[in-house]
């Protein structure tokens, strides 16, 4: 889990010196900073594609839209909400575990199945909010699509486990309980992952061809939809 979260530290600690707003903490030395980058490190040193790292050249009506001011008010609530979700329910979880509880479904998992992970989406992309309009990256989409995609894969691997070892109570709590999104009917979340797997072939070699064919085809369309929209194509706008 925590593998998967640090690919999408550069853009919770978004910090170049040379950034127009880099983020400053004097007790802090720079290379701390560049730590964090180095799941990025394919983007920085792969011939062409330094661009995803470069910063997206958005409308500059952005500024001072109603949609500006919507993002504005929202991401805090995102960046703290997803954060506090997330939190509460990994203590509730370590909680449970010291008291002898082997299946945890009231609480923050009465909610939805995986409420660790949906936290860390909504925390995370709080933190994209707050690039917006002038410090987002493409590089900051990828990675979080790709944390929502190995967390999905995740969750997936894990019940079919959860399903060996407790069989039809875990079996009762997945129909009465949404998968990861909230307030959504459990029947509903049901019959998309059985839309999923009806063309996702059960052959284990194919199935991974796919699942990773599916991906690629993610990132090529956010790449191809960010090319030529970066400072590195242009002048860079004074700030």
């Amino acid at each position: 889990m925590w593998v998967a979260l640090s690919i999408i530290f550069p853009t919770i600690f978004n910090y170049f010196p040379e950034s127009p707003a880099p983020l400053k903490i004097d007790w802090l030395p720079q290379w701390v900073f560049r730590i964090l980058y180095i799941p990025w490190i394919p983007f920085m040193i792969i011939p062409g594609s330094e661009w995803l790292t470069e910063y997206l050249l958005l409308p500059w009506l952005w500024t001072n839209t109603p949609i500006m001011i919507l993002i504005t008010t929202v991401r805090p609530i995102l960046t703290l909400g997803g954060f506090l979700f997330f939190i509460g329910s990994l203590a509730q979880l370590i909680i449970c575990k010291r008291k002898g509880v082997k299946l945890v479904t009231y609480g923050f998992y009465g909610i939805v199945r995986h409420p660790q992970y949906l936290g860390i989406f909504i925390w995370t992309f709080g933190h994209i909010l707050y690039a917006l309009p002038l410090f987002l990256r493409p590089a900051d989409i990828i990675a979080w699509i790709t944390l929502v995609y190995l967390y999905i894969l995740l969750a997936k691997s894990e019940e079919k486990n959860l399903l060996k070892i407790f069989g039809e109570d875990y079996a009762r709590y997945r129909k009465r309980t949404p998968f990861i999104i909230p307030f959504t009917s459990a029947k509903l979340s049901e019959f998309i992952s059985r839309f999923i797997e009806r063309y996702i072939p059960r052959d284990r070699s194919k199935n991974i061809i796919v699942t990773i064919m599916v991906y690629i085809a993610t990132i090529a369309i956010i790449a191809c939809l960010s090319y030529g929209r970066t400072y590195c194509f242009r002048d860079k706008p004074p700030i």
